[in-house]
């Protein structure tokens, strides 16, 4: 006995728009940790300081390093120390070793909660 599946018209819209979602929601993923990486807080008011001794060949290593990326020292020590926070508390690994589900996103590797 041979068993005929019929799928609807409403089954193909679905897996369609489900497939559509899940594209987009990986593309704003993509984007916004590619924006994350390239902008600085722009809307914070940095009215707070961190000192920080080092030694006088140790601040000339650090000037030459700055200007050789185009930026001042203090921009080029607040980018590194940013990037080692989202090394440190989001994860950075790629979108196939995550688990989705509707409610919530996990990194197998680290075990990160993404949202």
């Amino acid at each position: 006995m041979k068993v005929r599946t019929v799928m609807s018209s409403e089954y193909f819209k679905q897996t369609l728009l489900s497939d559509e979602v899940k594209k987009s929601k990986s593309a704003q993923a993509v984007d916004s940790a590619l924006a994350d990486d390239s902008v600085a807080v722009e809307d914070e008011v940095r009215d707070k300081q961190v000192l920080i001794r080092v030694s006088e060949s140790q601040r000339e290593q650090w000037q030459n390093a700055a200007e050789a990326d185009g930026l001042s020292v203090s921009e080029w020590l607040r980018q590194m120390a940013d990037n080692r926070w989202r090394e440190i508390f989001t994860c950075n690994h790629p979108l196939e070793k995550r688990q989705s589900y509707p409610w919530s996103e996990f990194c197998l590797d680290c075990g990160t909660k993404i949202r």
